[in-house]
Order: C-alpha cells, then sequence, then structure tokens
C-alpha cells in the first residue's frame, strides 16, 4: 500500500519542482523592474513604502473607475545624480527598459531639472501607460492599464457609484 502511493506521489513531487525551479530561472524582469533597478543602482535611490497602497489598487480593480483597471505607484527618495547627465542617462534607461511595442508620448525636462517620461502600448483592447518623474531628489514610477472606451464615457458623463461628478443641472 505504502510503496503504491509513493509511486503515485513521487512523480508529481518531481514535476512540482521542475516547474517552480524553472520559472525563476526564466522569468524576465519587467519594464517597471528594470526602470526600478537603474534607479537603485546608478542614482542609489530608497524606495519608500507606504501602507494601504494594496487596498487602494484591490479598491481600483473592483470599482474601475473611469476604465482603470489596474495601477501601481512606487515612490523612490534620496537620488544621488549629476544633472548635467541625468536626461540622456534616463532616456538610455527607457529605450533600454521599454521594447519596441511601447511609444513615448511625453517628454518634458523643466528648467529647474524635474523631468517626466510617459511611454504607451496597447494590450487587447486596453492601453498601458507607464510614468516616470524625477525631481531634484525623488522619483516616482507609476504605470495603469485602462479601458480607452469606458475613459471615453467617463468623461462624457463622470459618474462614480452612480454619483454624478459633473456639473448639476
Amino acid at each position: 500500500m505504502f510503496k503504491r502511493k509513493s509511486l503515485i506521489v513521487a512523480p508529481f513531487f518531481l514535476l512540482s519542482i521542475l516547474v517552480f525551479s524553472a520559472l525563476p530561472a526564466n522569468a524576465k524582469p519587467n519594464e517597471f523592474e528594470r526602470i526600478a533597478k537603474h534607479l537603485k543602482t546608478n542614482y542609489k535611490a530608497k524606495k519608500i513604502s507606504f501602507g494601504f497602497m494594496w487596498l487602494a489598487r484591490a479598491a481600483v480593480k473592483v470599482i474601475k473607475p473611469a476604465g482603470v483597471k489596474s495601477f501601481n505607484l512606487t515612490l523612490y527618495k534620496d537620488l544621488q545624480f549629476s544633472r548635467e547627465n541625468l536626461d540622456l542617462e534616463m532616456q538610455r534607461a527607457m529605450r533600454d527598459s521599454f521594447g519596441p511595442e511601447w511609444s513615448s508620448i511625453l517628454r518634458v525636462r523643466s528648467q529647474k531639472g524635474e523631468q517626466v517620461y510617459m511611454y504607451m502600448r496597447e494590450d487587447g483592447n486596453n492601453i498601458k501607460i507607464a510614468l516616470v518623474t524625477v525631481d531634484k531628489e525623488n522619483a516616482a514610477v507609476i504605470r495603469a492599464t485602462f479601458s480607452p472606451e469606458k475613459l471615453a464615457e467617463f468623461i462624457n458623463d463622470p459618474k462614480i457609484f452612480g454619483i454624478s461628478l459633473g456639473e448639476s443641472k
């Protein structure tokens, strides 16, 4: 009896070991992980943790306000960089991190040195956007997935939970 159970359990155990050990080896960092790595390694950035972001993300997944299906916000502090090289370095990092399916739609550099980079790509019926901002010593990486049709509906008639956000008549 024990031998029969071990003959049945052993292959499943071996298969699960192979599957789970192979996943990390094949997992390639996504665009956002590459940008995060760039900020941490090149500029010694420290990630800021703030509570209840998981709750906001869960609420957005359920409610889908204005067609937003998911989002993530990651903040960094204490960046150390040379202002003269930052724009070129960030442009290179963004190009290297985001593949050809992503389009650069915004790049702004203020007189004070603040920089904004925005990329976008189609994902089936949805749009994915990535926004990276860098100022004197802080950075933010924002990503979101939204439905353009639902966003257009919201813009024409802004309501959340049936409550109108537009002008009352």
